[in-house]
């Protein structure tokens, strides 16, 4: 089974495929898509007997995504995951500039060490979202994992 909320390898699509308890009526449903402190809500027909939401919404994000599906104005599915694109890159640069480095002192050492904090913060933020369900926390890992990034990398991707 996939991850009900899902980010593309570019994090330029939000992809949601949420099971749900089908109806033997056809029914609106209401999509709350919550990234980058943007809120976005699509109406989204279901037909009768259906037990499946797939929909596609073409948006650059970052950090924390949260979805949720509501039926007239009732919470009836929560989804999250972390678009981790940006944090990638500066974990990839960390880690070239260690590879290339030829200095003859530890700071070869403290940007991998560095790249690995990241990269474990950013796990843990992924873990928050999907399996704990804990927003605050992912959010929270993932803004220390960037906050740690900006400080020394900044790579622009």
């Amino acid at each position: 089974m996939t991850a009900p909320v899902r980010i593309s390898h570019n994090c330029k699509q939000i992809i949601v495929d949420m099971q749900i308890t089908p109806a033997p009526t056809s029914r609106t449903l209401t999509i709350r898509i919550f990234y980058n402190n943007v809120s976005i809500s699509i109406d989204y027909f279901l037909g009768a007997n259906e037990a499946a939401i797939f929909y596609i919404e073409e948006a650059e994000s970052s950090g924390v995504v949260q979805v949720t599906i509501l039926e007239n104005s009732d919470i009836i599915s929560v989804g999250a995951t972390v678009a981790t694109c940006k944090i990638d890159c500066c974990i990839a640069s960390l880690v070239e500039s260690a590879i290339t480095c030829t200095c003859k002192c530890d700071k070869c050492k403290e940007e991998l060490d560095r790249a690995e904090k990241v990269f474990l913060l950013l796990q843990s933020a992924v873990y928050a979202a999907e399996v704990a369900e804990n927003i605050q926390d992912a959010r929270a890992k993932y803004s220390k994992a960037n906050e740690m990034c900006t400080e020394v990398c900044a790579c622009g991707c």
